[in-house]
C-alpha cells in the first residue's frame, strides 16, 4: 500500500468550503473577546458556509446589510 503525503492531497484539493473555513477561522481569531454573534453581509460569497460554521460554534448568526464581522 502506498503512503500518501498530506501535501500531495492538499495540492489537488480545491474546495470552496475549505477556503471559506480558513477565512471564517481567520475572522474569528481576530476577535478580541469570546465571540457570540456573527454578522454576515447579505450576498456574501460564503454565506451558507459561514452560517453553518457559526451555528456549529454556538454563535447567533445574523444576515445584515452592513459589513461581515464577528463580535
Amino acid at each position: 500500500m502506498r503512503e500518501i503525503e498530506a501535501l500531495e492531497t492538499m495540492d489537488e484539493f480545491k474546495d470552496d468550503t475549505y477556503n471559506s473555513f480558513l477565512e471564517y477561522t481567520d475572522l474569528k481569531s481576530r476577535s478580541v473577546q469570546e465571540p457570540s454573534v456573527l454578522y454576515v453581509k447579505e450576498g456574501h460569497e460564503f454565506l451558507s458556509e459561514w452560517t453553518y460554521f457559526g451555528q456549529a460554534d454556538g454563535l447567533l448568526v445574523v444576515e445584515t446589510k452592513g459589513e461581515t464581522k464577528i463580535c
